[in-house]
């Protein structure tokens, strides 16, 4: 049996996590798991590392001393920069977005009607940009052997043709 994507949630808002969470689950393929808090996210991705972490960007309406998202987005980041993260934020501004794109966020959603929709869609753009970026290396590794191949074909045929194996030009002139 395939083993699930792992997806974490990390959202102060009971029902917004919830949710979230709810929506998720109909994919089959991905195993997901909500915290109230990023500090609990944090000590749960030292025991077992999420592919996809759904992060909230204020995250101190429960605990007055919590780390806000920015913060966990960055401890995420150092505990693996495979780590996609998804900044949620009832905030519409495009600065706070731009602010989480610089420290890695992969995208970002405003909490609304459209949330849930964007949010499953982000999941297969993660996985498209993943599978698009493993074929770039396969093609790129390809062209490097190739390359390489046809080095060894020149120099082949240049030290053949100094040894006086081959002609320069073809027989039939």
């Amino acid at each position: 049996m395939a083993q699930k994507t792992l997806i974490y949630i990390v959202d102060d808002e009971p029902m917004q996590r919830e949710l979230l969470k709810d929506n998720l689950e109909k994919m089959p393929a991905y195993e997901i798991h909500a915290f109230p808090t990023g500090e609990e996210c944090l000590a749960a991705s030292q025991v077992r590392i999420p592919s996809i972490v759904f992060l909230d960007y204020n995250l101190n309406s429960q605990v007055r001393d919590a780390m806000d998202g920015i913060d966990i987005l960055k401890e995420l980041k150092k505990i693996s920069a495979e780590i996609e993260v998804v900044m949620i934020s009832g905030q519409d501004q495009i600065e706070v977005a731009v602010n989480t794109m610089k420290y890695g966020a992969f995208d970002y959603i405003v909490k609304g009607e459209g949330a849930f929709l964007r949010a499953e869609k982000t999941v297969f753009n993660i996985y498209r940009y993943h599978k698009m970026a493993g074929d770039a290396s396969r093609y790129k590794k390809l062209m490097i052997f190739f390359g390489v191949g046809m080095l060894i074909m020149i120099a082949v045929v240049v030290i053949l043709q100094t040894k006086g194996l081959i002609r320069s030009s073809p027989s039939w002139y």
